[in-house]
């Protein structure tokens, strides 16, 4: 159920609705609020109003109809525009960015300003001709609700001081530079939380190797024993509540097995969890609580896929060398921002598989992101574009090389390999003088009369 409720309010977060909902809402309330306040102090000399607008009922009424009016359209007009600008921008960069506009809170509460502006001044237009029910209900008193007027007035000032920010800060949000720092600060952050603290080495951590084949072969055993919980829908898995997972199986004396991991996409009928009773008992029926702490959904969210980060700067990185774009700069910046959440995955160490009871008992075993996955899903799917561009692959190779002097032991093999195999596509996609600049290797000699064969040919040959 947490899962469910995590993922409700992902969506709230990325919708258009509701922080604007709320502020009509705000609107209504504060309307009524502001009559009840006019009726109160309906005595008080309002001349010292005049400046700023006729004090008589149609006075008030043209000042509240012309600011609702034009607040609606400016609404309209703006968001029509912003959402043609923002739908370029994403069809140039990734699709996937929509999302990422629509959860800019600016953006929403912009929208927000707007409409409940409007919804404040209609509803205080409502009370101008006539007086609420106060004193003689029988005499009809003009009613003029100037603090009202004054209200909407402000919020009129308001709105226009929003709308001036807004159309500064939509240019800047779809600058490729400025949708690359949200991508990779937003990385980083993720990076950072879901990975130890610990700097250098840490603590050691213990080979689990073996214990781990063990204790996927008590799965793998014909007992009867194992029971299988399978995906009711097709979709993205977007959110695992791991927590309410280790309390059904330790409540239960479970060992569970995770087939699936945040971000994967399941078909229905899938399996997605295995799970049976530590003692030789009959494993209990659980598939409906264990399948409630699984959120699936038609998009992949950040929430805890730290993969889907990756892929949008990947995405972005090879959509800027394709040869319809060619913009190196910005599969460059891409690629900063890779290799700054990589670099402070590099300083984290991996995180371990099984996950423990308070107890210490190994409860679940779950697939889990780690640097080498992590590299081969970003670097590893970018370099045969980055090849072609020689900007591109030298800053690519600068890049490999910083990450391989923050690491040590396996992962700095896994950089090595890296590099060779991206070397080899530079050398099988660009020509001579270019492998040249990319790999400052000096020139080397073929005999004249060959120079003319392709360079496979001349490979075989050995030239």
């Amino acid at each position: 159920m947490k899962s469910k409720i995590l993922s409700i309010l992902d969506e709230v977060r990325t919708s258009y609705w509701f922080i604007p909902s709320v502020m009509v809402i705000l609107a209504i309330l504060l309307s009524f609020l502001v009559i009840r306040i006019d009726v109160a102090v309906g005595d008080v000399d309002i001349s010292w109003l005049a400046w700023m607008f006729d004090t008589e009922p149609d006075g008030a009424r043209e000042v509240l109809s012309t600011i609702a009016g034009s607040m609606i359209t400016v609404a309209g007009v703006v968001f029509s525009i912003t959402l043609v600008t923002v739908s370029n921008a994403a069809a140039r960069l990734s699709p996937r960015l929509l999302t990422n506009f629509m959860r800019d809170p600016a953006n929403q509460i912009t929208l927000g300003t707007f409409i409940s502006t409007f919804v404040f001044n209609l509803l205080i237009l409502r009370a101008v001709r006539s007086a609420p029910s106060i004193g003689d209900p029988g005499q009809d008193a003009i009613f003029v609700p100037h603090i009202g007027v004054v209200v909407g007035l402000v919020l009129a000032m308001s709105s226009i001081a929003v709308m001036i920010y807004f159309i500064h800060h939509i240019p800047r949000s779809i600058h490729v530079s400025s949708v690359l720092a949200s991508i990779g600060e937003e990385l980083c952050r993720h990076l950072d939380s879901r990975f130890p603290s610990s700097l250098g080495k840490g603590e050691d951590v213990p080979d689990i190797s073996s214990s781990l084949a063990d204790y996927r072969r008590r799965f793998s055993t014909d007992d009867g024993l194992v029971r299988r919980v399978q995906a009711k829908k097709s979709g993205y898995i977007r959110i695992i509540e791991t927590s309410d997972l280790m309390k059904l199986a330790t409540k239960a004396d479970l060992s569970v097995l995770l087939l699936v991991s945040p971000g994967d996409f399941v078909a229905d009928g899938q399996d997605i969890m295995l799970y049976r009773a530590n003692s030789e008992a009959k494993t209990p029926d659980l598939d409906k609580p264990m399948r409630a702490v699984f959120s699936v959904g038609a998009l992949r969210t950040p929430v805890q896929d730290t993969g889907f980060l990756m892929q949008e700067l990947s995405e972005i990185a090879m959509r800027a060398l394709s040869p319809g774009i060619n913009d190196p700069v910005s599969a460059i910046t891409a690629l900063n921002w890779i290799r700054a959440g990589l670099s402070l995955l590099a300083q984290r160490q991996d995180l371990s598989p099984v996950r423990h009871d308070d107890d210490g008992t190994a409860r679940i075993v779950s697939p889990v992101t780690n640097f080498d996955r992590l590299v081969e899903g970003s670097l590893g799917v970018i370099g045969p574009d980055f090849a072609r561009s020689v900007p591109a692959a030298r800053a690519f190779l600068s890049g490999v090389r910083m990450l391989r002097d923050q690491t040590e032991g396996e992962r700095r093999k896994k950089m090595d390999a890296l590099t060779a195999n991206f070397k080899s596509l530079v050398r099988e996609t660009l020509n001579e003088t270019e492998v040249q600049l990319v790999l400052d290797e000096p020139k080397s000699e073929k005999p004249k009369g060959l120079r003319h064969l392709p360079k496979r040919v001349l490979a075989v040959l050995g030239m």
